[in-house]
């Protein structure tokens, strides 16, 4: 929640620093009010739904609808046969894909792309193991995330005032090391990241569409 006494002094300071503006001082890149922002992890309910363009995942589907779970720390996202999972315990983060119930893709305990509460500045490291049956490969991950600004994103379902997130994942498979960045951006009004880029696996870009609560 955001602390409304200090923000009390955050608006005289930021007022005091567009006065002084006419005489060559720089501004700060993100506002006073911005970085005083938090969100909190979501609680996101039966029946929402989401539809994206691109692959969610990298699964090439659309539609995607929150359905009951056996698992009470599972929140379970669904379009046609696939199936999305998400640590309720663990900052909504997935941890598996499932395709007609079997495993598509798996990471333990969770892929670490996003920690709440969100605030700009917050960072968090966490390592993780990751599978996919698609390419019969597992390896092992190292990401290391930034809350980087609080700004709009213009996507295809609108303008949402979001969180940047950028990470930076290092992996090995076996012998072989590499690394993969990634942008998100989560949005507060949405309840849900709106868009996410990963700059060397188009398959995992998606932006948000269009979305029911």
């Amino acid at each position: 929640m955001i602390d409304w006494r200090w923000l009390g002094v955050a608006g005289a300071l930021l007022m005091a620093q567009r006065a002084m503006s006419g005489v060559g001082v720089d501004l700060p890149a993100v506002s006073l009010f911005d970085s005083a922002t938090v969100a909190e992890q979501p609680t996101p309910a039966l029946g929402e739904v989401r539809e994206f363009v691109g692959p969610v995942a990298t699964i090439n589907c659309s539609h995607w609808e929150i359905v009951e779970s056996e698992d009470a720390d599972a929140l379970v996202s669904q379009c046609e046969h696939y199936r999305i999972y998400f640590k309720r315990s663990a900052n909504l983060n997935i941890f598996k894909v499932t395709a007609a119930n079997e495993i598509a893709v798996e990471f333990k305990p969770y892929y670490p792309g996003i920690k709440f509460p969100l605030q700009v500045g917050k960072r968090w490291r966490q390592r993780y193991e990751g599978y996919s049956a698609i390419e019969q490969v597992s390896w092992s991950g190292d990401v290391e995330c930034e809350v980087a600004d609080y700004a709009d994103v213009t996507i295809a379902a609108g303008t949402f005032r979001s969180f940047r997130l950028e990470c930076k994942d290092r992996w090995k498979v076996g012998d072989a090391e590499s690394s993969v960045n990634s942008t998100a951006w989560y949005s507060p009004e949405v309840q849900g990241v709106v868009k996410s880029i990963t700059y060397e696996d188009p398959r995992w870009n998606t932006e948000l569409k269009a979305y029911s609560r």
